[in-house]
């Protein structure tokens, strides 16, 4: 670009100059001839063609890619020569072979090996290979201002550092692609001192820093890209001291078990207004896949998004250091961080650090100060974690979880249509706004999960489930206008079951101004109770089903459900409105014909009521001890009407054995069965008991696990053995290894007999002799 400004200016100079030397020559011509015109017209055309001249320039290609092509070895033996003999711009093409020299580029140029514009990574071919001293610089830029040089295609390796700037003045840019460096000692790829700085489609082997760019201060940080490299056992993979970077596509990692390097970090620096993107960081077992590290003069980083990376193998995913004096602007969001040892994230920064969005390899999310199973988020400042993913990246639709210590509505904004939001125990206090197809339920339902405030539902085209199976919500709108309320037109599909809602003007509405045109609404299994509406719905238009079925509605200042106009019939049948007399209202059923003439909670015309629940909606909450689970119908409070007979199964951990079930079990068909029925004749709450299932060989010796003989072999395993670290042990290899034996016994009746007599029975016999010398001390 210099040369072509300096280009420039000598054609603005000859435009200039012919214009004057035609005008004074047209002047004497007309003095002497007297044929102005002619003369005039004459240095018009070649000003024109001057004029075209000077903006051909302008626009031409830039002078480095007109400059003769050298070839090495074609017209130089060595590539320093050819440099040596090259001018600004030269390119510089070296074919394939071994040249064992220590190259400097002290020009701008292009320097191209024989697989100039082929992806290093995993290539094949001839290669131009470079191989200097162990001790000395591969290939050398001497940095100036105005310098720009690329490199491309050729492989460095056995150098101290393969390519490097040493020089402490800054170049213009340096662009290394498609490059290999091949255990280096030190430095594979060190653009230091370089104001913009390109390296991408290379592959890097050993040494201690893989990709760097960015100098200490007093000088600024360096622009880079650093895309589509793939770094394989270097200590510190990618690093720098960057501003309006992107480090993005890189595979960066240590294979612990061909190499020594374990610790030190995928990527580390200090990074402003960056983004790190899409990159495998893995294998750094004594490390980070990534860290916001000190640097020589340098420590704060600011503005960094990081996202869509995976992090993996490592001793921590992510680490702020202490030293950090701010971290402002840092979000780590939609990475895949999972199956590090010590820490997915940890922050010692001094700012909390923004983490959501992330999947942490369990769907409970993050572990540490975290609720879940996956990898623990810690520090010495907080790590804001909540929403995060409860599927790896990729997983379509996407399941979010969230917990009190973030928001809902994040979780909203940020899912994808028809997405699954999965929230946490606990109570949040916000209003929701939902606009997009999506479900949204809890974990432990309505009980354990409460929403304070309430929910808006603007739907056009939209499906959206609200609540399920044991997975619904308490919305305590604590005095407010609503609940729920809904605006869904156009072909719009809302079920909301299993919740409860409570404490407003109305528990669910569509007034003001809200829609309920061409689409279904169906409201089931809710318990809606102490708002001054129950249900009010202002206009229900067109094609529209609406089905009310199945919830408990009661408590209702006025209506239970009002709904002032409707072109179709509410379905509102099998509903308790809080007294076995039905609803009141007056009102006549528009099938039936009956009125509503009862005590509870009052109906509008425009609803079928009858035939109503003669007793309310009852809970079923189910839990279980340690040692198996309840597999139908789950653990959680269900819901269910009055005289359903409910499935029970249970399925026990190994090593135990399902006891019975406790608690209100007196409509359960069979207490000790593992598949049995309970009946719902009212609010009930269950457990399910597990025992280890001890004395495997004894009891299969003797038959049952009821034996005398087995009470003195368990009172001996708890007053003697378990209190002993040795003891205990052995108690547990034999929980470990004992069923396969049992069941071969059982399996063998004249083996258990062999058992019993020849074994067990001594040892009991013993046992029974010397209790009086251990079994007080256990008392």
């Amino acid at each position: 670009m210099f040369l072509q400004g300096v280009m420039l200016v000598e054609v603005r100079a000859v435009l200039l100059t012919g214009g004057y030397v035609c005008g004074r020559e047209a002047i004497k011509e007309q003095e002497k001839q007297g044929k102005e015109k002619d003369v005039n017209k004459i240095c018009s055309i070649v000003l024109a063609v001057a004029l075209v001249a000077s903006l051909g320039l302008v626009t031409a290609t830039p002078v480095i890619a007109q400059n003769e092509i050298i070839n090495v070895p074609g017209d130089h033996s060595t590539i320093q020569e050819a440099i040596d003999a090259a001018s600004d711009g030269d390119p510089i093409m070296v074919a394939a072979g071994l040249y064992m020299e220590n190259v400097v580029i002290d020009k701008s140029l292009t320097l191209e090996g024989a697989q100039a514009g082929v992806d290093a990574r995993g290539r094949s071919g001839d290669e131009t290979i470079i191989e200097a001293d162990e001790d000395a610089i591969g290939i050398s830029i001497v940095t100036v201002a105005g310098r720009v040089v690329v490199i491309d295609g050729l492989t460095v390796r056995k150098a101290l550092h393969a390519i490097s700037t040493p020089e402490p003045a800054m170049a213009d840019s340096i662009t290394v692609k498609n490059v290999r460096v091949l255990n280096s000692g030190d430095f594979g790829i060190s653009l230091t001192f370089t104001r913009e700085v390109t390296v991408e489609y290379c592959y890097v082997e050993g040494g201690r820093y893989g990709i760097n760019a960015g100098a200490v201060i007093p000088f600024d940080p360096t622009v880079a890209t650093f895309r589509n490299n793939e770094v394989v056992n270097v200590k510190y993979g990618i690093t720098g001291y960057l501003k309006d970077s992107l480090i993005e596509g890189n595979l960066v990692w240590c294979n612990v078990e061909d190499k020594e390097v374990t610790e030190g970090d995928g990527i580390r620096g200090q990074f402003h207004d960056t983004q790190v993107k899409n990159n495998v960081l893995r294998g750094y077992v004594d490390g980070a896949g990534m860290s916001f590290a000190p640097g020589s003069h340098r420590h704060d980083s600011s503005n960094v998004t990081v996202q869509g990376n995976a992090f993996t193998d490592n001793l921590y995913g992510i680490y702020v250091f202490p030293e950090q004096p701010e971290l402002k602007g840092i979000t780590v969001s939609f990475n895949d961080i999972f199956g590090n040892s010590w820490r997915g994230l940890r922050n010692d920064g001094p700012l909390a650090l923004d983490a959501t969005k992330n999947w942490w390899g369990d769907g409970s999310g993050p572990g540490g100060v975290g609720p879940g199973a996956g990898d623990a988020v810690s520090g010495e400042t907080e790590v804001l974690y909540s929403p995060w993913l409860r599927a790896e990246l990729g997983t379509e639709p996407l399941t979010w979880g969230v917990d009190p210590t973030g928001l809902i509505q994040d979780a909203i904004d940020a899912a994808g249509p028809g997405d699954a939001i999965i929230v946490a125990e606990g109570e949040y206090h916000e209003n929701l706004d939902i606009e997009k197809s999506l479900v949204l339920q809890s974990v432990d339902g309505a009980e354990a999960t409460t929403i304070v405030g309430s929910v808006s539902m603007e739907l056009a085209a939209e499906i959206v489930f609200f609540g399920g199976a044991a997975s619904g919500f308490t919305i305590d709108a604590d005095g407010g206008d609503f609940a729920v309320w809904l605006s869904i037109d156009n072909g719009s599909e809302l079920s909301l079951t299993e919740s409860i809602l409570t404490g407003a003007m109305a528990g669910i509405t569509t007034s003001p101004d809200g829609l309920l045109t061409n689409s279904r609404l169906t409201i089931k299994y809710n318990r809606i109770y102490e708002n001054d509406h129950g249900i009010y719905l202002e206009s229900v238009a067109g094609d529209s089903a609406v089905l009310i079925n199945f919830n408990n509605i009661a408590g209702s200042a006025n209506y239970g459900l009002y709904v002032e106009d409707s072109a179709v019939t509410i379905d509102a049948a099998d509903n308790w409105w809080g007294d076995p007399s039905g609803p009141s209202g007056g009102v006549a059923d528009p099938v039936s014909g009956r009125i509503a003439g009862g005590s509870g909670d009052a109906v509008s015309e425009n609803a079928r009521f009858d035939p109503w629940l003669t007793a309310p909606l009852y809970t079923l909450k189910i839990s279980s001890s340690p040692g198996g689970s309840v597999t139908a119908p789950g653990e959680s409070t269900f819901i269910y009407a009055p005289g359903t007979q409910v499935d029970l199964a249970v399925t026990p951990e190994a090593g135990y054995q399902f006891d019975r079930w406790i608690g209100n079990v007196d409509t359960i068909a069979n207490v000790k069965g593992v598949a049995t029925t309970i009946t719902m004749y009212g609010n009930y709450s269950i457990t399910a008991r597990f025992n280890r299932a001890e004395c495997f060989i004894a009891t299969a010796a003797y038959g049952t696990d009821t034996a005398t003989e087995i009470d003195i072999l368990r009172e001996f395993r708890d007053v003697i053995l378990l209190p002993s670290g040795v003891g205990a042990r052995f108690i547990s290899l034999y929980y470990e290894t004992s069923p396969a034996i049992a069941g071969f016994i059982f399996e063998h009746h004249v083996l258990g007999v062999v058992v019993r007599v020849g074994f067990i029975d001594p040892i009991v016999a013993i046992l029974n002799w010397s209790e009086h010398l251990w079994s007080g001390r256990g008392s």
